[in-house]
């Protein structure tokens, strides 16, 4: 039976991955002895470790250096780092995260004699991110990894196809499907106070329909795209304002493309006044803005398991997407009406315009997805989940 964990993350930012990261340790410390290794955040992104305490009875320790792209030197100190932390707390298991840390981390505990070496992928970069040529030496470097790791962690039915068939990065067998939970009480509970809070400070009409997208502000979200919806809905007269919440490299520009493509805009932390589209730079209590909202979008070109959607559901917020990796691992039965083709602007502005003018519809869709919510996204069964993994590991060693 394994006795010690070391979990290791390569970015310590906000988002799904991180806040997933943790609050998987912060169970799995009720069982196992966990160490966290984690590197800090890049440019334009909101640095999450203060969310480590939280966790007072997890080892805690940072890489310098251990995120972002390759750096040879750089990352060969964090590759030896990464051994010294190893060799020093003796893990039964290594679980990684992200890519970076998933390079470095499984080639320092294989080094170390780790027993046994897990990989969780929260999404595929093989699509979406870059250029046809590095996406196959990408695809050529995580089919050598996989043939150092003891398991793979897929989050859905899509992303597991997607990694042994269309990519063959690693076999069937090596596979384990571990759908994301994520904690529930915290979106349905107080959501009349956390909605007038939100509405009044972003200084919006109850009556007013918001509707708002949640993500780091980079080029894989399609944040651009977002826009043009709006604008296509503005021209047709449907009533809305519009929240970007999240932050990053490109919310400078998207701010100039607003103006360009006529749309009223802010960034409120600097100039908190009404206007079509608000950006809200990061929020870290994403529950108080789900219960502002009204309709929660999402026009990611790819993605892994969406956290924003599954929260979308937990707050019972209704919800427009385009078709990105598991969007439909994710969706109750029914939901297809809110699933549109990548690209199609017209396919978004129209399913979205339709909830923006349908007070009961909104209301149906959102409690369909509550009930969904519950059913499905319980932390508890996802903890468990990966509970059994790794006491399978620990009996097949």
């Amino acid at each position: 039976m394994p006795t010690r964990i070391a979990i290791v993350l390569g970015r310590l930012v906000i988002g799904g991955t991180t806040m997933d990261t943790l609050q998987v340790a912060r169970y799995l410390q009720q069982q196992y002895e966990v160490m966290l290794i984690t590197g800090g955040g890049g440019k334009d992104e909101f640095e999450a470790a203060y969310l480590t305490e939280h966790l007072p009875s997890i080892r805690h320790e940072r890489v310098p250096g251990f995120e972002g792209d390759i750096r040879p030197w750089r990352d060969y100190k964090a590759y030896q780092r990464l051994k010294q932390i190893f060799k020093r707390f003796q893990p039964d298991i290594v679980h990684t995260h992200t890519a970076k840390a998933g390079l470095l981390g499984r080639l320092a505990a294989r080094a170390v004699g780790v027993p046994a070496i897990v990989h969780t992928y929260h999404g595929l970069l093989f699509h979406g991110y870059y250029q046809p040529w590095r996406n196959r030496l990408v695809v050529a470097a995580e089919r050598w990894l996989a043939r150092r790791t003891t398991a793979v962690v897929a989050l859905s039915r899509t992303q597991a196809d997607a990694l042994v068939q269309q990519y063959r990065i690693c076999q069937a067998g090596q596979v384990h499907i571990v759908p994301l939970g994520i904690e529930l009480a915290p979106f349905a509970r107080q959501q009349p106070a956390k909605r007038q809070a939100f509405r009044q400070r972003y200084k919006l009409a109850d009556t007013e329909v918001a509707v708002g997208i949640v993500g780091r502000i980079v080029p894989i979200k399609n944040h651009f795209f977002f826009l043009k919806v709006v604008q296509r809905l503005q021209q047709q007269g449907v009533k809305a304002r519009y929240f970007i919440i999240g932050d990053g490299q490109l919310r400078r520009k998207l701010l100039a493309d607003c103006h360009t493509l006529g749309l009223k805009a802010s960034f409120f932390p600097e100039t908190p006044e009404p206007a079509t589209v608000i950006f809200t730079s990061w929020i870290t209590e994403v529950d108080k803005a789900m219960a502002g909202l009204d309709i929660v979008a999402l026009t990611s070109i790819n993605e892994g398991t969406p956290v924003s959607l599954m929260e979308a559901q937990a707050s019972a917020r209704p919800l427009v997407t385009t078709r990105a990796g598991g969007i439909d691992d994710i969706l109750p039965p029914g939901s297809n009406r809110w699933v549109t083709p990548q690209g199609n602007v017209e396919a978004f502005a129209a399913a979205l315009a339709h909830l923006i003018e349908n007070e009961e519809l909104r209301s149906k869709s959102g409690a369909e997805g509550y009930q969904w919510a519950v059913q499905r996204f319980q932390k508890e069964r996802q903890v468990a989940d990966l509970v059994n993994l790794y006491e399978r590991l620990a009996t097949k060693g």
